[in-house]
């Protein structure tokens, strides 16, 4: 019945905040980002292709750098394929959100149970994780791969216990590392290797060789597919324009007072970021409201079984480090990120501590520390936002009742089953009736909201007339939604018939975007529509010829408001006007050059022929090249990965334009340009080496266990396992079991 209840919980607690504002799992990187790739990954599934890399998409193209296309991801094409069934991007993005919770909460109930809850706290557990606020308010309306992985790790958590105290298959382990690490976003891979340190230094407070042997084991196997999802993005991480210096800027930072109130769920920390002012506007930091039941645990027994749980304080500890560094670490930025994990960890931690360490009887003095422990939450919530009392008293009022109802149970209900079971329903009744309030008064997550529409039909008029590869000049999300009938903004160009530049990136290629003055989403500076025709002195040719742009749109100017500046645009020799609005102009080339990313300029005296193009792979004839060599550049950025038959890879063009020098016995000859990510080879192998080990380890151990004798298997848990998800609760340490015995009776 618990673990029933448990998704089923979430679910119900994940629509709450529809209620308030129905668009609220599409917003931000989700609208422009994250919905579009999985439609396009979808389309080209369907059409027998696999993502890898386009050259038209230029600085967005690069897949396997980006990582978070989740090439190597069954989750992530399975999701792209599913989402190309539905025409409402809106109701398709909550559906696989709200899915993504309920999957965390079974596996959150899961590994609670393994490491010692009872039923009714697991369920506690489950559900109050995922309503934790930087779950609700960032990972799950925005960054979904921050979720995907999220809702993945406590499976590792579970299955990794299970192979080792329980002397079952690595499979499971290896199959939810496997569906983690290839979602391709990196902060989740880390926490990862934390939980891996955190389950290590476990096995060796226990002493369990053997265990520890396996755990190494597995994580070296999921070490190899990390090697095959991130390799690409290390070595093209010097074009990038991605930091690579310690800092802190403070840009969604938080601090201990941020974390002081987390117990009040309408807690504004001190978290700058993209809204105004110093304080959030949303409760990114708030955890439980329950968490002052810490008071009624007995911190002496729960010391001593530490030896089979200690991988909860381990990881919290490491979570919360890392939560609390500095704003950039290298490529990595806004460790803020990481919070899901540290509220998983405390929420896990509370639940399991009041399962076998909870204080029997409960005397009046921890009843009085609990209620100190709450008022103490309270004031410190209280004092960010001391404007915001009104909210904040409504919640306390929900909050009381909760505490004083639990406080009933535990007293009156002497069978320690039923008054968990009460206890468990109490807490998360509360939870969300807590969640009603709070998205009433917070409905927005603290994101933009694009407004883009959520019927992908009208996708398909955007840019209607244009010819070849478009650019679109301005910044189109900083007018009204009314300009998406026109244009659009990130990857929902995707959905877009036509082709453009104008793309979602996370990465960018530096020399790229700072030549063209485009942002990580696509939005470029309004100089652009002037700087495309500035003749680049090396080719003596126009910036648009080398980036085969054959339309430009130019989007009005927010600081133009009546469009003064739009109406004195005029297109340059071998242009016109091929439609204009009051926020729009587009220019198309009277002649198309079309063929992105084929050959664009060859230096004096070298003559070349196009034989072939296309993404990955580039051919043309030499039909002249003077005695000191001769270069081509190509229409395509020099990612890392470029090899060149026949011809060396020089240094780029403007920095970033694929060229290639060519020699004078080319002559005649025919040049294969041809593109795979960096280390690809090495990449592929480790991806196969681990999955052919996983499988062989797997078979190996289902083949031990039938040869087992009768009894001697892991059918019983031996004396120094830990708890068994389907069992009351069996102890690692003889203490332990007297603990719980006695508890019961």
């Amino acid at each position: 019945m618990w673990a029933l209840a448990t998704p089923v919980a979430t679910v119900l607690a994940a629509l709450v905040p529809v209620i308030f504002n129905h668009r609220f799992y599409f917003y931000d990187d989700t609208q422009i980002g994250a919905y579009p790739i999985w439609r396009e990954i979808g389309e080209m599934l369907r059409s027998g292709q696999w993502p890898l890399f386009s050259a038209e998409g230029w600085q967005a193209g690069n897949y396997a750098a980006e990582g978070q296309w989740g090439i190597f991801s069954p989750v992530t094409l399975g999701i792209g394929l599913a989402s190309t069934y539905f025409s409402n991007a809106l109701i398709f993005s909550t559906l696989a959100k709200v899915a993504l919770l309920a999957t965390a909460s079974i596996g959150i109930y899961l590994v609670s149970r393994s490491l010692g809850a009872r039923r009714p706290w697991a369920f506690v557990a489950g559900v109050a994780s995922t309503l934790a606020g930087f779950t609700v308010y960032l990972d799950s309306p925005s960054w979904v791969t921050g979720l995907m992985v999220w809702a993945f790790l406590p499976f590792v958590w579970w299955s990794l216990r299970r192979m080792c105290y329980q002397q079952k298959s690595p499979l499971p382990v290896l199959i939810s590392g496997y569906l983690l690490v290839t979602v391709g976003y990196v902060h989740g891979t880390i926490m990862m290797v934390l939980l891996f340190v955190a389950v290590l230094v476990e096995l060796l407070v226990r002493r369990d060789w053997k265990s520890l042997v396996k755990t190494v084991s597995s994580g070296a196997l999921l070490g190899l597919v990390a090697l095959a999802v991130y390799l690409p993005g290390v070595l093209t991480l010097r074009t990038t324009a991605r930091t690579q210096v310690v800092a802190n800027t403070n840009f969604l930072t938080v601090d201990l007072t941020g974390l002081a109130g987390s117990a009040l769920p309408s807690n504004l920390p001190q978290v700058a970021s993209w809204w105004w002012g110093p304080f959030a506007p949303a409760p990114l930091t708030y955890i439980a409201w329950f968490l002052p039941l810490f008071a009624l645990v007995n911190f002496r027994q729960l010391r001593r079984l530490v030896p089979g749980i200690a991988s909860i304080p381990v990881f919290l500890i490491l979570s919360l480090m890392l939560t609390l560094a500095p704003s950039d670490l290298g490529p990595l930025r806004t460790p803020v990120r990481l919070m899901p994990y540290v509220c998983l960890a405390v929420i896990v931690l509370l639940c399991v501590a009041l399962s076998l360490a909870r204080v029997t009887p409960i005397s009046r003095t921890r009843w009085l520390s609990t209620a100190a422990v709450f008022a103490a939450s309270v004031y410190l919530g209280w004092t960010g936002k001391p404007e915001l009392w009104t909210v904040s008293a409504r919640m306390v009022l929900i909050m009381a009742v909760g505490f004083a109802l639990t406080a009933v149970a535990l007293r009156r209900i002497r069978t320690k089953a039923k008054a968990d079971g009460v206890v468990a329903a109490v807490l998360v009744a509360t939870s969300l009736m807590l969640a009603f309030p709070q998205h009433h008064y917070f409905p927005n997550p603290p994101v933009q909201d694009f407004q883009l529409p959520a019927d992908t039909s009208k996708y398909s008029t955007q840019l209607s007339g244009s010819k070849g590869q478009a650019v679109v000049v301005g910044t189109p999300s900083a007018l009204d939604s009314s300009i998406w009938a026109e244009s659009l903004v990130g990857n929902m160009w995707y959905l877009n018939p036509g082709s453009v530049h104008n793309l979602y990136s996370p990465i960018q290629n530096a020399a790229y975007s700072k030549d063209l003055c485009i942002g990580s989403r696509g939005e470029t500076c309004k100089e652009l529509s002037t700087k495309l025709f500035e003749i680049d002195p090396t080719s003596g040719k126009p910036i648009a010829d080398l980036l085969r742009v054959d339309t430009v749109q130019i989007v009005r100017d927010a600081g133009d408001p009546a469009g003064a500046e739009l109406d004195k645009a005029v297109p340059p020799s071998g242009w016109s006007v091929a439609s204009r609005t009051a926020n729009t102009v587009m220019w198309t080339r009277d002649v198309p050059l079309g063929s992105v990313g084929a050959p664009v300029y060859a230096s004096e005296g070298t003559d070349i022929e196009p034989v072939s193009n296309s993404s990955t792979e580039v051919r043309f004839k030499v039909n002249e090249v003077p005695a000191s060599g001769g270069k081509v550049t190509l229409g395509r950025i020099a990612w890392p990965g470029y090899t060149a038959d026949g011809a060396t890879i020089a240094d780029p063009l403007r920095g970033y334009l694929l060229t290639v020098e060519v020699g004078p016995e080319m002559a005649g000859k025919t040049v294969t340009v041809s593109f795979q990510p960096p280390g690809w080879t090495l990449e592929i192998a480790s991806l196969a080496a681990a999955l052919l080990l996983g499988a062989a380890w797997s078979l190996v151990h289902a083949l031990r266990g039938r040869r087992r004798p009768a009894g001697s298997g892991s059918g019983a848990a031996p004396a120094a396992s830990a708890p068994s998800p389907a069992s009351a609760l069996r102890s690692g340490e003889a203490e332990r079991e007297y603990a719980l015995r006695k508890e019961d009776k």
